[in-house]
């Protein structure tokens, strides 16, 4: 019994969530496993490597397709919806879904330290979305506390990118 509490709570502080099934076990995994080459990238910049391609970084250019992904969520709740005279009603949330791609797209004509703030706060910014939009929906309880804590791990990574780019 006791062991099944402290799983639970590691879980919670962990996860978000007391229990994991194979659909949220998959989707941290696959959550937690994108974020992975975030915290490469900064770690072997804080080793002094450079992960230029051209003039662009390759943590620039990860986040900025990984940044195009945060709108499908939005695409697929309107897309689930039964109901069509609610879809109308769901009209914004298609034109929201598209706006991480177009902060990716237009972001490449600024310079690399912009680009990395732009594609940064992006993250935080279609996670306050996400969070006002879909706390009141019917989705999966593991959906937001995962959302927040990628976001944190990215976001953190864009600043601290951010950071060795400005003091080196």
């Amino acid at each position: 019994m006791a062991k099944t509490k402290n799983l639970r709570m590691m879980n919670k502080i962990i996860f978000g969530v007391e229990k994991i099934d194979k659909c949220s076990g998959t989707a941290y995994a696959l959550g937690y496993g994108g974020a992975v080459p975030f915290v490469v990238f900064v770690a072997m910049q804080w080793h002094g490597y450079q992960l230029i391609q051209g003039e662009v970084s390759l943590m620039y250019f990860y986040g900025s397709i990984i940044l195009s992904f945060l709108g499908a969520p939005h695409w697929g709740y309107t897309l689930a919806m039964v109901d069509k005279a609610e879809i109308k009603n769901l009209a914004g949330r298609l034109v929201i879904g598209i706006i991480p791609s177009l902060i990716a797209f237009f972001s490449i004509l600024f310079d690399e330290l912009d680009r990395l703030l732009i594609i940064g706060s992006s993250f935080i910014f279609m996670y306050v979305i996400d969070s006002i939009l879909f706390r009141q929906e019917n989705i999966p309880n593991w959906f937001l506390p995962l959302r927040f804590r990628l976001t944190v791990i990215v976001a953190s990574c864009f600043f601290c990118s951010i950071l060795l780019l400005i003091v080196r």
